[in-house]
């Protein structure tokens, strides 16, 4: 009768760590889920900005607007007729790569994304291309289960 008693509380002891684990196991996954998701909303969201071309300059617009929400939207928004008119009148192109991303912090709703871009820009009078560089700070917010860039700056 004892041996039973003990094997029980064993039994439920085994149970409840098992329930621990894959508790802490869930919750480590919906992490990992979130800052991948919330990385390579940065990531994406740096190389729309830096990758454009004269040609189609309207619908690269578009897709940098469709990654951003709230004042990063509004912000890019604002200065977007200026852009394209300055891209269209260079007939500039800018083919741009990730060299490094990382997040600084967060949760499942928010994250600060920095992302280190290099983008050759070409034009007419310089057909061979210009290297720039760049190191985006993004905010991203989770809206709706979509991480979108809420505010960005530049990393000096």
């Amino acid at each position: 009768m004892a041996l039973a008693g003990v094997l029980a509380v064993l039994a439920a002891a085994l149970l409840a760590g098992t329930i621990v684990l894959g508790m802490k196991a869930a919750s480590a996954s919906r992490e990992a889920t979130w800052r991948d998701e919330a990385l390579a909303a940065g990531r994406q969201t740096a190389l729309n900005m830096m990758t454009l071309d004269y040609r189609t300059v309207n619908d690269d617009m578009k897709r940098v607007l469709s990654s951003t929400t709230g004042a990063a939207k509004d912000q890019y928004a604002s200065n977007a007729d200026t852009f394209v008119a300055e891209i269209t009148k260079t007939q500039a192109t800018s083919q741009a790569q990730v060299l490094s991303a990382g997040l600084t912090g967060g949760d499942g709703d928010s994250a600060e994304v920095i992302v280190a871009v290099s983008a050759v820009v070409t034009n007419p009078q310089v057909p061979q291309g210009t290297p720039r560089y760049m190191r985006f700070v993004f905010d991203v917010t989770n809206v709706d289960g979509k991480w979108l860039v809420s505010k960005f700056g530049v990393a000096q």
